[in-house]
């Protein structure tokens, strides 16, 4: 895995965190609104190009083996989810606002949440997005043995179909359920298009050296290498700001297919040419590399330590303020995450991949 985008895993899961820290418990207004599709995108997009860069030869081998692949990938995924769904079943019990109800909730016992258009298959909020890994990767070994070029005139046809269906739902269900925002925003065949691009971004991180963009990085300057670096950066930053203040459904992903794609991109043609600028080695810190390893444990965990957090202060010190609440919520979540992947996610890892013996 190449060291800055490791590190700007754990920078964007900061992002998503960001964007569901309420400044007040029970209020709307978040730390950083909006920055949570921007992180998700980051890392659909992420996934897609790690994806290739670890199985993108060992797909096209006759020895491989589709079920192996998807019985590793499962691994990763099912018994973090288990876990902190288990812990929201028990706070749902506790908060009686939460709504338990059993078919949704076997939906999201087996990573299906994002198919379903209802606010009771949630669960642990942010684990929607497992439900689409596991759709990406069931096609990852398909789309990888396509051309670059075949992908990408499917890429664009795809977006096309995925406007027109989207645009011709109704904004909302009789019940009131947001259904194109779900469609957008949750769904897996929207969400497919960013895993695509990750894969296209892989393509071109493969003919850097063809197309000559190595020997271009390493004939800028030192300086002029931390400016292209930072320029990613200013891109995200002013997305993100057009966004915040546009409401149409679907604009939030989108909107970040192109920041995305250029941000990996950049920091993998600096490592692929070995002349990395000041941005690249900033983020090449042994910690922020292992905390861009614990990232999904962040993640996973995240909303329900915010959650509980919120809950306790509520109870104990109504009157604090917001500051206070973060320090403490980042620090638990933090050191959370990091018990959480070595106690539990690697040794139930190392527990489910022993072959039995003959």
């Amino acid at each position: 895995m190449i060291s800055s985008l490791q590190a700007l895993r754990f920078i964007f899961a900061l992002f998503i965190f960001a964007s569901h820290y309420p400044l007040q418990d029970g209020q709307p207004e978040a730390l950083i609104d909006g920055s949570g599709p921007m992180g998700v995108s980051f890392f659909l997009v992420l996934s897609g190009f790690v994806m290739c860069l670890g199985y993108a030869d060992k797909v096209k081998l006759s020895t491989f083996s589709w079920g192996d692949f998807m019985k590793k990938r499962i691994i990763r995924l099912w018994p973090l989810h288990i876990l902190c769904l288990l812990v929201w079943i028990v706070a749902a019990g506790v908060h009686s606002t939460f709504r338990l109800a059993p078919l949704p909730l076997l939906g999201n016992f087996f990573m299906l949440q994002s198919w379903i258009p209802m606010v009771e298959a949630k669960g642990n909020s942010v684990a929607w997005c497992l439900s689409d890994l596991v759709f990406f990767y069931a096609l990852f070994p398909y789309l990888m043995r396509l051309r670059a070029k075949q992908l990408m005139v499917g890429v664009l046809v795809y977006f096309g179909v995925i406007l027109a269906v989207g645009t011709s739902l109704p904004m909302h269900t009789s019940s009131g359920f947001i259904l194109r925002d779900w469609f957008f925003y949750f769904n897996p065949l929207p969400r497919l298009i960013e895993f695509c691009l990750g894969i296209l971004v892989y393509h071109a991180y493969c003919q850097a050296e063809t197309w000559g963009h190595v020997a271009w990085w390493q004939r800028l300057s030192a300086r002029s290498r931390t400016f292209v670096e930072l320029l990613p950066v200013v891109f995200y930053a002013v997305v993100l700001f057009l966004v915040r203040y546009t409401g149409t459904p679907g604009v939030n992903v989108y909107s970040y297919y192109l920041p995305s794609c250029v941000m990996i991109y950049i920091y993998a043609l600096a490592y692929k040419s070995g002349a990395p600028g000041l941005v690249s080695n900033g983020l090449s810190r042994p910690w922020l590399i292992y905390l861009g390893q614990v990232s999904f444990s962040f993640y996973m965990i995240h909303y329900l330590v915010i959650l509980i957090v919120n809950r306790v202060f509520s109870w104990v010190y109504p009157d604090n303020h917001w500051a206070l609440r973060l320090v403490i919520t980042l620090g638990i979540t933090t050191i959370g995450s990091i018990l959480v992947n070595k106690y539990f996610e690697q040794p139930i890892a190392r527990l489910l991949s022993r072959r039995p013996k003959k």
